[in-house]
């Protein structure tokens, strides 16, 4: 019996989220913003450090010691003034470590970022130098980590270590009966109810399929600025139902692939959040396949669409090349509350 693991894309990270694929994250990105968000849809965002942080938890759950792999402890700070001309060598010099640059080298990438143009040039250089292992850091590939972050994830992986249903939710051994598949990646054919299929990407933090039992569960792993017991607050704010859709009817058709998981049964949507405020884990289950949510996610006098909808209407604008939304007129007078019923 193969592995749901086996139909993973298997890309690194940076190329898993250049593939040209729709995504949940595209989809929750509309649905926030509306039809201004399709002007730059495809383009990359600049990584919060939030999200920086939320990328070295979710690491080091993930992925366990391989972390270290991909990020460098650095307990210096570096200037934003500084940061910012290091970052430009790094992105247009191919110099592997700082001690081959030249000063002029430095002076160039100064002028470029509008670094302190009154200062001389070995002033400048000065300045700079004393925070090369930045550069040589982000040259090798790793990203970097401060002490502060660093002890702060790991006092949060000890939170999930200690407790009895996140070490065994996020176990680490697989057996014959139960298999944790750690950050696969999917892609599949998505059809859409106007009768188009789309290619749709999706990387889970954890899919535990239960052999003996089944059931596959998918697991989520969230971090945030404010106390877990809170989440419910950023699950409306950022359209986490979404992604328990998306990733859902994602595993749906890949599990359909192959004969042997047809009978296997989804269970629902699992996220798991912690803060670095209280370092205290909390765990909500969302089910956006029962009664009340498959239509789209529903909750006291609130409904908002279903992604399959919002995922035909980007399409749709993109193949049109659209400039305004479908509700707008340009070549007669647009009836202002029915813009406004349609906002």
């Amino acid at each position: 019996m193969k592995s749901l693991k086996d139909y993973s894309l298997n890309l690194s990270e940076d190329q898993y989220h250049a593939h040209p694929a729709w995504s949940q994250s595209l989809i929750a990105r509309y649905a926030r913003e509306g039809f201004k968000a399709m002007a730059d849809i495809h383009e990359p965002s600049t990584p919060t450090p939030s999200m920086e942080f939320g990328s070295l938890f979710d690491s080091i759950i993930t992925r366990g010691k391989k972390t270290l792999e991909n990020y460098a402890l650095m307990e210096v700070s570096v200037p934003d003034a500084e940061r910012k001309v290091l970052d430009y060598l790094a992105a247009n010099w191919d110099c592997p470590t700082f001690s081959r640059l030249a000063v002029d080298d430095i002076v160039t990438a100064a002028a470029a970022v509008g670094y302190q143009s009154r200062w001389g040039a070995q002033t400048k250089y000065d300045h700079v130098s004393p925070f090369a292992k930045y550069y040589d850091t982000i040259k090798s590939g790793k990203k970097i980590v401060t002490q502060k972050d660093w002890d702060d994830a790991m006092e949060m992986f000890g939170a999930f270590r200690n407790s009895p249903y996140l070490k065994e939710l996020f176990g680490t051994k697989s057996t014959k009966d139960v298999e944790y598949i750690y950050q696969p990646q999917f892609l599949v054919d998505m059809p859409l109810p106007s009768g188009k299929t789309v290619k749709v990407r999706a990387m889970m933090d954890l899919v535990v399929v239960n052999h003996k039992e089944k059931t596959i569960q998918i697991v989520d792993l969230k971090t945030s600025a404010m106390p877990a017991y809170d989440f419910a607050e950023n699950f409306v704010r950022y359209r986490y139902d979404i992604e328990a859709a998306v990733y859902t009817d994602v595993v749906e058709i890949v599990k359909n692939m192959d004969k042997d998981y047809e009978d296997y049964r989804i269970l629902p949507f699992l996220f798991t959040d912690i803060s670095r405020v209280d370092k205290v884990p909390v765990t909500y289950e969302y089910d956006p396949r029962s009664e009340s949510q498959i239509d789209g996610f529903t909750f006291k006098d609130y409904h908002y669409k279903p992604y399959y909808q919002l995922l035909d209407e980007m399409v749709a604008y993109e193949e049109a090349d659209a400039v305004v939304p479908s509700y707008i007129k340009t070549e007669e007078p647009n009836d202002m509350l029915a813009v406004l019923n349609n906002r």
